[in-house]
Formats: structure tokens, C-alpha cells, sequence
């Protein structure tokens, strides 16, 4: 795609999100409705069974909400040609006005805001890596970063084989405590949404950020997609093995969405690694 192609691209998408924001906020039957889809839709997918979307209710909208945010910061600075920084504060700005807007007319503004704007806070930071790693797309592995790769791919493959195959849940002994923790973070401000189920779907997203990251340190900049496809790969085999072969885990869907999604994470933390190794060879 051209430059001139990408930057009418971008001002369309940002137009188009423009007009939804103010049908939104001008018309309420919008909002209802689209709510009320919304809801429709995660009901549906929750009824195919299998662990899909068995997170909390609050944290399906905050993930949402986070994936919906996290293109903001490379549209704007493709729409507007400008230095990253003002892309990303364009990008809050927009952000933080269009959450006031929505905590405004919940019945419960307080508790609305805090919990856009943290579903918002990690969209844009998750933005921020999207547009670094797009400026250090072309880096290239070296034959230090692939040696030490390789051997770290080797040690992380032995953990991950022994938490995805031990006959319990890691976190067996482990519910109490936890349970515990989060009722003291609720008590200073943490959304109620964020409950065990949220806290292991992002616990699962974090386990798989290494995978990504050490593919791409072998593999390179250009194919950071095989860090995603790693990421499916492996966690599509640990839940077959534990649905055929250990009656005592439970394999789900949302492990495998968590899991893919922290090495596609982990893959974008790579591309920029190499980006800056790069740069820092080059000084």
C-alpha cells in the first residue's frame, strides 16, 4: 500500500470512529442497543461451551475496550503524519475525553470511568508498543540474539511443558490466597471485574509473552507472526493433551486466546528489542 493509499486509509477509519462516537453520545438508543447486542453476542459464544468467555462479565467489556483502543496511536500517526509522541498524546486525549463522555451518562460514573479509563490505560500502552514495533519492522536477528534464544526457547519449552502437563492446576493450593488478594485490591480501588477467572486469563496472556518474544529473536523483525502462530500452536497442543489426557485440568478456549495473544505481545516486544539493538550497533 502507498503512503497516500495508508494515510486515506487512516483518516477514514479515524473519521468513521468519529461519527460512532458522536451518534453515541447524541443518541442513547445507540448505546442500549449496541450494549444489548454485545451481550447477546458474548452469550452466545458462552453457550458453545469449552471455557469460551467464562471471564467476567466486566472484563469481556474491558477487553474490548483495550482492543478497540490499542490501533488509536498508529492511526493517528498515520492519518496526521507526526512524531510518535504527539500521536500517542492525540491518541490519550481523544481517549480520555470519549471515557468522560461515557462515565457521564452511566449511573454509576465513578466506577464506569475508573474502569474505561484502566481498560484504556493498557489499550493505549499496548498502542505505544504496536506503533514502536511497526518503526522497527524491518530489524533483523543476529547470530547473538539467535544463540541466546535458542537456548532460553529450550529452557522455557521444559517449563512450560511441566506447568501445562502437571496433574493438578498449578494454582491448586494456591485459590485461597489469591481470593484474598484481590478482595484487599477491590477494597483500594481495583474494578470488581477483575475476579480469579480475569486474574488467570492474564496471568495465562503473561506466561506466554516469553515464547513470542525468543521466536522473534531467532526468527527476526519480518516474521514476528511466527511468534503469534507459536504462541497457537503450543497452547492449542497443552489444552489437547490435557482434554485427552488429565481428567483433573480443564482445557478452554480462553486459555488458548489468552496464551496466543501474550506471545503476539510478546513477538511485538521482540520486534522493537531488535529495533534498538539495531539502532544502538549503528551509533
Amino acid at each position: 500500500m502507498t503512503t497516500p493509499a495508508r494515510i486515506a486509509l487512516a483518516r477514514s477509519v479515524l473519521a468513521a470512529g468519529v461519527v460512532v462516537v458522536v451518534a453515541a453520545a447524541s443518541l442513547p438508543w445507540v448505546v442500549s442497543t449496541g450494549v444489548e447486542v454485545f451481550h447477546a453476542v458474548v452469550a452466545a459464544l458462552r453457550g458453545a461451551g469449552h471455557g469460551l468467555l467464562s471471564v467476567e462479565d466486566g472484563f469481556v467489556t474491558a477487553t474490548v475496550v483495550t482492543a478497540a483502543t490499542a490501533p488509536l496511536p498508529a492511526l493517528v500517526a498515520a492519518a496526521v503524519p507526526t512524531s510518535d509522541r504527539r500521536a500517542v498524546g492525540w491518541a490519550t486525549l481523544g481517549t480520555g475525553v470519549l471515557v468522560s463522555i461515557v462515565a457521564a451518562r452511566s449511573s454509576s460514573a465513578g466506577a464506569t470511568w475508573v474502569s474505561l479509563a484502566a481498560a484504556s490505560a493498557v489499550g493505549l500502552l499496548l498502542g505505544c508498543l504496536v506503533l514502536a514495533s511497526f518503526r522497527a519492522r524491518t530489524a533483523s536477528a543476529t547470530p547473538r540474539s539467535r544463540r541466546i534464544a535458542t537456548w532460553l526457547i529450550v529452557v522455557y519449552g521444559v517449563g512450560v511443558v511441566l506447568v501445562g502437563f502437571t496433574g493438578s492446576p498449578v494454582d491448586a493450593g494456591l485459590h485461597p490466597g489469591i481470593l484474598r488478594v484481590l478482595e484487599a485490591a477491590h477494597r483500594v480501588g481495583v474494578p470488581d471485574w477483575f475476579g480469579y477467572a480475569a486474574l488467570e486469563f492474564t496471568a495465562n496472556v503473561a506466561f506466554f509473552v516469553p515464547l513470542g518474544l525468543l521466536v522473534v529473536l531467532v526468527t527476526g523483525a519480518r516474521r514476528w507472526w511466527l511468534g503469534a502462530i507459536a504462541g497457537l500452536v503450543v497452547s492449542a497442543a497443552i489444552e489437547a493433551g490435557q482434554a485427552l489426557f488429565l481428567p483433573a485440568r480443564f482445557a478452554s478456549f480462553d486459555d488458548v486466546l489468552a496464551n496466543t495473544s501474550g506471545a503476539v505481545i510478546g513477538a511485538l516486544i521482540g520486534v522493537v528489542v531488535l529495533g534498538w539493538a539495531a539502532g544502538h550497533r549503528n551509533r
